[in-house]
């Protein structure tokens, strides 16, 4: 348990991981999730089985590397050791993520009743990791009545009858909160896949509408802290590599966030399930980071991008 997990991808113990992981409800009681801990120690155990090897990796065949190599170029470690990084800094903390929200989001957050990024986060924060949020009662509702309208496949539109869960939880990368004030930061990390541009019985529903859906949705009936999120109080961040931020039209999610900024009436297009929204004032609390952003902030976040001169 105080053993660093991985000295470069998760420098940090499995206790400390753990400590990441939101609470969920057993038969009514909230009890710690140790589920995802095994996802990341597989990964490891099979990196570090193939290092141990002391392998030539030049010329070798991706085949061969693609599986035990995975943490190399996996989400999950990246945003879990660069965020785990910034938070466990309490010394520069604060100073680093108001300049590094300041670059997102602008000088002012773009939240109800905050008007500093030092009143957002002044308080004890929470860094959780793996979270899921349930899909909006209204989207599923509104699918059932318009399912036709976003599927044309006979087979799945079969399958879609009478059921009551067309879509299932959300998952999100990670999620930076401030309980005593509601504040959240919902993170979706990309390292060289690209969003997911549909969910099996809506074709048009991309994986950036569908974290925003559920970033306007209330958790009250989720454990604590998590339940303390306000909706209005929270912020997307997107999370990728720089070249694709310089040159956005390489990924789907480079076309639908700018469309997002751009054209915030577009979100109604996409989420025609919610009425009367100010589309403008939620397209500002979408923000676009790299993760070159915050290794210049921090050395020590993602560290393996050293190796490329950043």
């Amino acid at each position: 348990m105080n053993e660093v997990l991985d000295n470069t991808y998760l420098p940090f113990t499995e206790g400390q991981l753990l400590n990441h992981f939101i609470k969920v409800k057993s038969r009514g009681v909230c009890i710690k999730n140790e589920k995802p801990l095994s996802y990341y120690k597989k990964s490891i155990r099979m990196y570090r089985r193939y290092l141990a090897d002391k392998p030539d990796r030049k010329g070798t065949p991706l085949s061969k590397t693609k599986k035990p190599c995975q943490i190399e170029k996996d989400e999950r470690f990246w945003v879990a050791s660069c965020m785990m990084t910034m938070f466990y800094d309490e010394e520069r903390r604060m100073q680093m993520l108001q300049q590094l929200f300041t670059k997102a989001f602008g000088e002012d957050p773009p939240v109800a009743g905050l008007d500093s990024w030092s009143e957002c986060l002044d308080g004890k924060l929470e860094l959780f990791f793996e979270c899921t949020l349930p899909s909006p009662p209204s989207y599923k509702t509104w699918l059932s009545q318009n399912l036709h309208e976003r599927q044309i496949i006979p087979s799945v539109l079969h399958s879609a009858h009478e059921k009551l869960r067309l879509e299932g939880p959300t998952h999100l990368d990670a999620l930076l909160m401030n309980p005593s004030n509601g504040f959240a930061v919902i993170v979706e990390a990309k390292v060289l896949s690209d969003i997911s541009y549909d969910v099996t019985y809506d074709a048009t529903r991309n994986q950036i509408a569908r974290i925003i859906d559920v970033m306007l949705e209330d958790n009250k009936d989720r454990c604590e802290p998590f339940c303390r999120r306000n909706p209005e109080r929270t912020l997307f961040l997107l999370l990728t590599p720089e070249m694709f931020k310089i040159d956005p039209v390489r990924r789907l999610y480079g076309y639908k966030f700018n469309d997002y900024k751009k054209n915030p009436k577009s979100l109604e297009v996409e989420l025609p399930h919610r009425k009367n929204l100010n589309w403008r004032k939620i397209s500002h609390r979408l923000g676009w980071l790299t993760w070159e952003d915050f290794h210049r902030t921090n050395k020590d976040c993602c560290p393996w991008l050293s190796k490329q001169g950043i």
